[in-house]
């Protein structure tokens, strides 16, 4: 058999790069948690691609003065391969907005080259460049990994052919580029237009049977056991993939045992029957004076005369200064309740405010003292949990949403320790996820000390109707997960 360095010379624009023992038996020791051969080779021959053609490409970019394209690891978490590969050939990567996947095989058949349709019809995971991937193993030099092609998107739908028998997509390799340098100097990401597609969705009761279903050892290949568009949207939940794939091996995993979705519409409807015990309100949980301007009562044991309404009143006009027309809205929260004029100045608020925060802060106090006002704010809190990692310091999740238009809505995600005195640790990940990757993401900071700086861990967005999106809470690899649909 001939060896890397004499095929390297036969195929001079194919990528060939040396697959070393050690390697090699940390791949096998790595892939040994999976439900079948199947599906253990298949994690085998992807973890090689991942630990070998990342530090490949990293060292080229920096070598070609492209240092500013940083490799994107956080496509997948990094307890999460496993349960990707438990379903899916193919290791995804992105650097500066190009998205590619290695898609490998021990094959020596290279007429064709096969891509599973979920990279390409899904369309949070579709991609730019789909790298075809020859994996030989054998004894030193003749252990190599070799991208023998690659194709775009466009080039796969226009000549690929879809076999519905095994979902795949088939191109002949003659119509595959081999220059994978040439791609990397000059990368063209997809600009064909295409309708956008919202993320696959599926309702708590069916997702409850799919995860039945496919927690079954038995089936084989369950991306080919249920119809695509359900297994799609349980594929992409990355919560839903977890927990079949412990389910699989028998593992029962406290952070991914539930599969209920929290309809954030009910909350704006009062709908308190449907919230889990886990959401509570957020004075319930932290202390002052974080959350001292937005406290109020439904039922205060005095009523405020309209005289100390009207003082406040006039700081909300527009020729204030935005910070005390904020904590003016804070505080008409705390002693407002049923005053006609105070709800018609939170109003107005919401429409002459210059600063986000400000509008937050009117919608949460309407949210207090009319509560069925139709642009009321709702503030909801829980407990996060990470074991040791975060000592004696407790922190929350709180989501809070507002009406926007008759349609959207707005969310804002913090992260707070229930003390106020204390701070939150370092390297603290709020994330948001839909459709399988990270959307949003934030983390808190360290001082010189390498101690904790933030008090606060903060996203806002506002997304379409009927998003379905999760939001992680994560320290040291132990996360705790929240799955809502907008």
């Amino acid at each position: 058999m001939l060896k890397l360095r004499k095929l390297s010379t036969i195929y001079p624009n194919q990528l060939w790069l040396n697959l070393s023992q050690e390697l090699q038996q940390e791949a096998w020791q790595q892939s040994q948690p999976h439900t079948n051969a199947a599906a253990r080779c298949q994690a085998y021959l992807n973890y090689l691609c991942l630990k070998t053609f990342i530090p490949w490409l990293e060292a080229w970019l920096a070598e070609a003065n492209q240092a500013q394209g940083s490799i994107d690891r956080s496509i997948f978490s990094a307890n999460t391969w496993d349960s990707l590969w438990e379903f899916v050939n193919g290791t995804p990567i992105e650097w500066e907005g190009i998205r590619l996947v290695l898609i490998p095989s021990e094959t020596s058949d290279l007429e064709e080259f096969a891509v599973p349709r979920e990279w390409v019809d899904i369309p949070s995971w579709r991609k730019d460049y789909y790298l075809a991937v020859q994996i030989n193993l054998g004894e030193k030099e003749q252990s190599w990994l070799r991208v023998w092609g690659y194709a775009t998107y466009e080039k796969l739908k226009k000549c690929g052919i879809y076999d519905e028998s095994d979902r795949t997509y088939y191109i002949n390799q003659e119509v595959l580029a081999e220059d994978l340098t040439q791609m990397l100097l000059l990368p063209q990401q997809d600009t064909s237009p295409h309708p956008e597609s919202p993320p696959p969705q599926l309702s708590t009761k069916v997702a409850q049977e799919l995860l039945t279903q496919l927690s079954n050892p038995g089936i084989y290949s369950p991306r080919l056991a249920v119809p695509f568009e359900q297994w799609a949207a349980l594929l992409t939940n990355e919560q839903w993939r977890e927990q079949v794939y412990n389910q699989r091996l028998g593992v029962t995993s406290t952070a991914t045992a539930t599969v209920a979705v929290v309809n954030l519409r009910q909350w704006l409807q009062k709908a308190d029957n449907i919230i889990e015990e886990i959401w509570q309100a957020v004075e319930t949980l932290l202390t002052p004076p974080e959350f001292s301007t937005v406290r109020g009562t439904e039922k205060p044991e005095e009523t405020v005369s309209n005289e100390a309404i009207a003082p406040l009143i006039r700081l909300l006009q527009s020729d204030r200064p935005e910070k005390e027309r904020c904590q003016a809205a804070g505080v008409l929260g705390q002693i407002g309740f049923g005053h006609p004029e105070a709800i018609a100045a939170l109003t107005e608020l919401l429409g002459t405010a210059n600063d986000e925060e400000t509008r937050w802060e009117a919608a949460l106090s309407l949210g207090k003292i009319a509560s069925d006002h139709p642009q009321a704010g709702v503030s909801k809190a829980r407990l996060i949990d990470l074991g040791m990692q975060l000592g004696s310091s407790q922190v929350a999740l709180i989501v809070t949403i507002r009406p926007k238009t008759e349609e959207k809505i707005g969310v804002r995600l913090q992260v707070q320790p229930i003390n106020q005195q204390h701070k939150l640790p370092p390297n603290l990940q709020l994330s948001v996820i839909s459709g399988g990757e990270t959307r949003l993401q934030a983390e808190t900071r360290s001082d010189d000390r390498g101690e904790g700086k933030d008090k606060l861990l903060q996203l806002g967005f506002s997304p379409p109707p009927g998003t379905q999106f999760q939001v992680r809470v994560s320290l040291e690899g132990v996360s705790v997960s929240e799955d809502f649909v907008a």
